[in-house]
């Protein structure tokens, strides 16, 4: 119980006393009446306590205002972080809160560290206790400030111009932005845009990691209100219908307050005609404590699409039509349809504000573009009674679904290494038999067919000789997905994560790869296993597509919001002990931590070779997004390095340039 509560039952207990004393005053007859105070006297007690419960009343009513239900933001796409959004927020709690001072300061000169390891390491072509050698003399960079970082200086001194101009960037923060852009230099990475403020809400969440408190500060926490359905001591009413705790909303407090103010001052004061202004005040007060909670259990929801089975990108009509079943008049109703946080309303508003008698119906009606996988979700009610004192929340569940299945389109051509299979397909080998294209010339064998043997050579020099052509054989591959909660980032708020990203590639890629023969599979690594053997045919193109489309390692939504229970899942042991000896892999990934570099090694180490496909996720509005791409570019290099190709895939470009650029690089 916090102070404010002990301080209004204190009061509330003095003026119970006053008012026993004064019933007791005007019952109680002599020869006790001469023991009891004046009436006077209770009067003006009475009259103090009701002042002053008024004065705290509206000391509550300034502080509190009015409470009332968070309706959602459902008209735009949810956002995702940017990578390096965690070395933001560390260093915000850092400068600015004073929090883990030594602890997080470890870690920021500990993550620079890496990255200058690294871009070292790269340039120099050294070992890395070279480049740490470099790194802590200070002979990797000629600016002092950034040398300094990591031999044990301190931060520069803040100016007083800089004070004076109110410069809100501490010297540290100042240091850490100076050593990374040296660090960027140095690897030859050019900055994009202007770096901004890293205390900026539009960087893809920093702000709102730390409004979330000391939980979870990953993508998955910071998906925000939208996509929690309901309280933890929610009741269920019906099959349907779930009741959220009812609210005051406290928007009588004012009236409250100036009633008890008045009925105070009016007795203090002996002054009938304050306390007779002040019984209308307290006659309002009283039809609010009065007020009834809305009945919203008798609502029956239906919703209805123009087309239910879509494919992603298409404009979706949605209509949600509300009818009050009950016998209660629902005064004022507020109905906010809660549309999937992957979803973009272009048209219309998933809104509606309305009253609604018994046997009276709502309808409104909006657009949103489609988004891969199978989406239902809830309506949200909010209704309140007359007086506006009570407001109660309820979940409708509403039937229907929206399935959005992507097609295979074949927009992409793949490259596929020379690791094939048995089967005839469209890859040249580097095998000589029967095929299209010429391979080479040898002497003849008894078993040749007639129609390889070059019969111009045997009629120019009599001996008999066999044309072989370069064999043709089907590729065997399996797509392999990031879908660890590092993958759920974008560059720009209501961007589509690297998820998203690199489903959609694989939907261009895998139509093209299964039209030329080839035999390719599906896999993930996350909470949830995820496999599909890699094979041909239509009924095996149907079981990709739904796949990409409803499978909760793959999805639009992580799979911990999606009720999805489960293990990490270890490519290691989960993949690799179902790869077949030939086949290759494409790995989808942003990169954006060490851990995917090390699965593409171990995986092309053990034979099978490894592209990997990386959109990228990363940005430059703060340091921390700064240093993300320094070191996302790194691993990049490390991968080149073991000759496991890598396409860096532009936000804003088209897979298919990425894929050109990439095969004149690989061909050089």
């Amino acid at each position: 119980m916090d102070v404010d509560d002990l301080i209004r039952l204190a009061l509330a207990a003095v003026g119970a006393v006053v008012f026993v004393l004064g019933a007791a005053t005007y019952v109680l007859v002599d020869p006790f009446a001469d023991m009891l105070p004046s009436t006077f006297a209770v009067a003006a007690l009475a009259g103090l306590v009701a002042f002053l419960l008024g004065l705290w009343a509206v000391r509550t009513a300034y502080k509190g205002g009015v409470d009332q239900t968070a309706v959602p933001d459902v008209e735009l796409p949810r956002s995702f972080p940017a990578p390096g959004s965690d070395l933001d927020l560390t260093l915000y709690r850092l400068t600015h809160l004073r929090q883990g001072t030594s602890e997080y300061r470890d870690q920021i000169q500990s993550r620079l560290a890496e990255a200058a390891v690294a871009a070292i390491r790269q340039r120099e072509n050294c070992t890395r206790a070279q480049a740490v050698h470099q790194l802590e003399e200070g002979e990797w960079t000629d600016n002092y400030q950034a040398a300094s970082f990591f031999a044990g200086g301190s931060p520069p001194s803040q100016s007083r111009l800089d004070r004076w101009l109110g410069d809100d960037e501490t010297p540290y923060e100042q240091w850490v932005d100076t050593t990374v852009d040296a660090i960027a230099e140095y690897a030859g990475i050019e900055a994009a845009t202007e770096p901004e403020p890293t205390t900026a809400d539009d960087d893809g969440g920093l702000l709102s990691g730390l409004r979330g408190g000391d939980g979870d500060d990953g993508p998955r926490a910071q998906a925000g209100y939208r996509d929690q359905y309901v309280d933890e001591n929610a009741e269920r009413i019906t099959d349907s219908i779930v009741y959220n705790e009812l609210i005051e909303t406290g928007q009588w407090r004012g009236v409250t307050a100036f009633a008890l103010v008045a009925v105070g001052w009016g007795v203090i004061t002996a002054t009938p005609a304050i306390v007779l202004v002040a019984v209308l005040g307290v006659a309002f007060s009283a039809y609010a404590r009065a007020a009834v909670p809305p009945k919203l259990a008798a609502l029956d929801v239906e919703r209805a699409f123009d087309e239910s089975d879509v494919i992603p990108g298409d404009v979706v009509e949605v209509t949600v039509t509300v009818e009050n079943t009950g016998g209660s008049f629902v005064p004022d109703l507020r109905l906010v349809d809660r549309v999937p946080g992957n979803m973009r309303v272009v048209s219309g508003t998933p809104r509606l504000a309305t009253a609604l008698g018994s046997g009276d119906t709502a309808t409104f009606t909006y657009e949103v573009v489609a988004e891969r996988g199978t989406h239902e979700w809830p309506l949200l009610a909010i209704g309140r009674d007359f007086s506006g004192a009570l407001e109660r929340e309820a979940v409708v569940d509403v039937e229907g679904e929206l399935r959005c299945i992507p097609s295979l389109r074949t927009t992409a051509e793949m490259p596929v290494r020379q690791q094939t299979s048995l089967y005839s397909g469209q890859e040249n080998t580097s095998t000589g038999g029967s095929g299209l294209e010429f391979f080479a010339v040898r002497e003849y064998r008894e078993s040749d067919p007639m129609n390889r043997i070059d019969w111009k050579r045997q009629a120019r020099t009599g001996e008999l000789a066999t044309i072989d052509f370069r064999l043709e054989r089907a590729a065997s591959l399996v797509f392999l997905f990031d879908a660890r909660d590092a993958s759920y980032v974008a560059p720009e708020p209501g961007e589509h994560h690297a998820v998203d990203r690199s489903v959609e590639a694989a939907v261009e890629a895998f139509g093209a790869l299964s039209d030329q023969g080839n035999m390719v599979g599906l896999a993930a690594f996350d909470t949830v296993p995820c496999w599909l053997a890699p094979s041909a045919g239509d009924a095996h193109l149907e079981r990709a597509r739904r796949m990409f489309a409803g499978h909760p390692a793959m999805s639009s939504t992580p799979p911990e919001e999606s009720e999805t229970e489960g293990h990490y899942v270890d490519p290691m042991t989960h993949v690799r002990s179902q790869l077949s000896p030939e086949s290759q892999l494409v790995l989808f990934s942003p990169l954006t931590d060490d851990y995917t570099v090390e699965v593409a090694r171990r995986l092309d180490s053990s034979g099978h070779r490894v592209t990997v496909i990386s959109p990228n996720p990363t940005a430059n509005r703060t340091v921390g997004q700064r240093l993300a791409r320094i070191e996302r570019t790194m691993r990049i290099a490390t991968l080149r390095e073991r000759d496991i190709r890598v396409v860096d895939w532009d936000y804003d470009s088209m897979l298919g340039l990425a894929l050109d650029e990439a095969r004149q690089r690989w061909t050089v």
